[in-house]
């Protein structure tokens, strides 16, 4: 299900230092939304070591890094879809000093690897997960899911929310026996002198329509619930308009 949100504005003014029409127009903004179930997922978590030596800490992540990096390409995730480029170490603290202002005397060090990993299958990352998990020594952050083919999606809607906007805009100026003549501008954001305009004056008609494991394995993997990818796409348009004949 979709659904298109409009705000239409007619202004004939006459507007040039602002770089809007001198004629009438009427101002179009459009929103096209879509719905659909993820077919993949980002797994981000956080590789850590822990040791007093700050250099050992570091050969512990490194180390686990190598072992999730292994894991990964035997689970046949393309390098490309593996983020691993940070690395943070950071001192510990103790925690039992009398002076809340002093940060106390350093007794260990963490070092921290994020990864961030696209699944390209979603029928294989619940058994992914809960290996990495079972390796030890990983933190994870946030399990998100996507769509492959987004860059194509937002085209798609892009292309419609361009039909609705011209379809709104036609409908509203029937009832005015008005017509269009031509397209002054395009954008994916706002209009700003428009919009501060049509603040200022309280013109503002609003349109909006509708079709418009540890070291055993697991029986079963994890299960996981992802929720629909919600994609949203907005254009707006500037139409240039005269009275029909």
């Amino acid at each position: 299900m979709k659904h298109i949100c409009l705000f239409l504005a007619l202004y004939p003014l006459c507007l040039f230092a602002d770089g809007l029409p001198n004629q009438p127009y009427i101002y179009v903004e459009g929103k096209a939304q879509v719905e659909k179930p993820a077919d993949m997922v980002t797994l981000r978590f956080d590789v850590y070591g822990h040791n007093a030596d700050r250099a050992k800490a570091n050969e512990e992540v490194q180390a686990k890094a190598i072992k999730v990096l292994a894991l990964l390409k035997e689970r046949k995730i393309g390098e490309t879809d593996v983020v691993a480029e940070d690395l943070t170490s950071e001192p510990e603290f103790e925690k039992d000093e009398p002076l809340a202002s002093s940060r106390g005397k350093v007794i260990a060090y963490f070092a921290t690897r994020p990864f961030a990993v696209k699944v390209r299958d979603v029928t294989v990352f619940p058994k992914l997960a809960d290996d990495l998990i079972a390796m030890g020594g990983l933190e994870f952050a946030h399990i998100e899911g996507g769509l492959i083919k987004q860059k194509e999606i937002a085209e798609e809607l892009w292309q419609k929310a361009l039909v609705n906007a011209r379809e709104r805009a036609e409908k509203t100026l029937g009832a005015m026996n008005m017509k269009i003549d031509a397209v002054f501008g395009v954008s994916p954001v706002g209009f700003t002198e428009i919009e501060r305009k049509m603040f200022e004056s309280g013109e503002r008609v609003i349109v909006t329509g509708s079709n418009v494991p540890t070291s055993k394995e697991r029986a079963q993997p994890s299960e996981y619930r992802l929720a629909l990818v919600s994609l949203t796409q907005s254009v707006n348009v500037i139409y240039l308009i005269s009275p029909a004949k």
